[in-house]
């Protein structure tokens, strides 16, 4: 043999020697396997890995390097195998990896020779927060190891989740409801107003009325002298009601036919609506509208009772309208309002509350209860409105959640050091 051989020999001799000494070092039975933490978990010891940087289990002669491969290709495992702290071929084992998830879901991993690793012959589906359970049939004898591997998850006391105000819901069916926003203001109601016309033109002599003030049904408003008789005549209200315009001084002389008052019953108002072009379609009397003015006035609610056939030609909208009661006159004519129309509602099988929503990473989430312990739920969402969210996935009925100050769980998951590291 020459040198050239001689050091070939010694090198491999040494990477052997190398990887067996890297493996047992980081080898730990199976007794001492424990939890590595992940996202919101804490660490109780520190898990041994592999040459590819899994985490490795063994026992004897035996090792399995368990990896979560993510680079290019949907999630999925890929598992290493050792013995003597040397690679063999994958198909010398039979694997089975069993990951039991949060809410009793158990998802069994089957596997099949990929190169010179084992490759699990499914996806690994978000959020990577689980009980492994590895199974390896190695030359008649079984292996088992048990870790917990979690992502987004949290334990809390109740005295804590009960000082934080977090509040626990249940997922479940809900009505989600679709709005047009819409701007508009206050007006009297045309239908409850007269204007006060003297019979006769001639000279107001008294007038007993300011704006503002209030009218009962006949009585006089003002006094004028009529210019053919040179009689004074008493000039009434045919309605109860509110003074809303005036148009009248003593002395001044009025010709026949000329409004003197306007007078309004407030007891109820109309409120104009200008809805958008591109809404005009999903407008339809009868529907639910709420009204807010803002400042601290309790909101109000009605229907649509009118729609107009014609647009403004100045801001291509189209009025709508809402006849609101009026008891304590705190709706005031002249007021601008904001108000939303309900174009379609829906009854949806599961929803969570829109308070409860939060991100982490790129996904929206919410943190599923189940005791002390909270864990995202990764959802795909469907409708929403400002109370409810329909959840299309990610969530099942009867799943309790938190529903209220959930950016508290985050805020203890975050604060904990989470990583995504398999």
């Amino acid at each position: 043999m020459n040198k050239k051989q001689i050091s070939a020999v010694i090198l491999v001799l040494l990477a052997g020697a190398g990887l067996t000494w890297f493996v047992m070092r980081n080898a730990k039975p199976a007794a001492q396997v424990s939890g590595e933490g992940g996202h919101g978990g804490e660490a109780v010891a520190e898990a041994a890995k592999g040459p590819h940087g899994g985490r490795l289990l063994s026992e004897g002669d035996f090792a399995t390097e368990v990896t979560i491969f993510e680079r290019g290709v949907p999630p999925e495992f890929r598992v290493f195998l050792y013995e003597k702290g040397k690679p063999i071929d994958p198909t010398e084992a039979k694997l089975t990896i069993e990951l039991h998830r949060f809410g009793g879901r158990v998802d069994k991993i089957g596997f099949a020779k990929r190169e010179d690793y084992l490759l699990g012959d499914q996806e690994i589906v978000e959020p990577h927060s689980f009980d492994v359970k590895v199974i390896a049939e190695h030359k008649g004898k079984t292996h088992r190891w048990e870790y917990d591997s979690y992502e987004g998850r949290t334990t809390m006391t109740t005295e804590a989740v009960k000082s934080s105000g977090i509040v626990i819901e249940t997922a479940g069916p809900a009505k989600i409801k679709t709005t047009i926003k819409v701007n508009g203001r206050v007006q009297p109601n045309e239908d409850h107003m007269t204007h006060v016309i003297p019979r006769y033109p001639g000279i107001v002599k008294k007038i007993h009325k300011r704006l503002g003030d209030a009218v009962a049904k006949d009585e006089v408003v003002a006094v004028v002298e009529s210019n053919e008789s040179l009689q004074p005549y008493e000039v009434k209200s045919s309605i109860a009601g509110t003074v809303i315009g005036k148009d009248v001084r003593q002395g001044e002389f009025v010709k026949e036919g000329e409004v003197i008052y306007s007078v309004a019953d407030l007891s109820t108002v109309w409120v104009d609506l200008n809805v958008n072009r591109k809404d005009f379609d999903k407008l339809k009397v009868g529907e639910a509208v709420t009204i807010f003015a803002g400042d601290g006035m309790t909101n109000a609610t009605g229907t649509v009772s009118y729609i107009s056939p014609f647009g403004a030609e100045d801001t291509q909208t189209m009025l709508a309208r809402v006849e609101l009661p009026n008891p304590t006159g705190k709706w005031r004519p002249g007021l601008f309002v904001t108000g939303e129309i309900v174009v379609e509602e829906a009854e949806v099988p599961v929803a969570v509350k829109a308070s409860a929503l939060q991100t982490f990473r790129d996904w929206e989430v919410v943190f599923m209860n189940d005791g002390n312990i909270f864990e995202i739920a990764i959802l795909e969402l469907g409708r929403r409105d400002g109370e409810w969210a329909e959840v299309v996935s990610g969530l099942n009925a009867g799943q309790k959640y938190a529903a209220e100050n959930s950016f508290i769980i985050k805020a203890d998951i975050l604060k904990s050091g989470a990583s995504h590291d398999h």
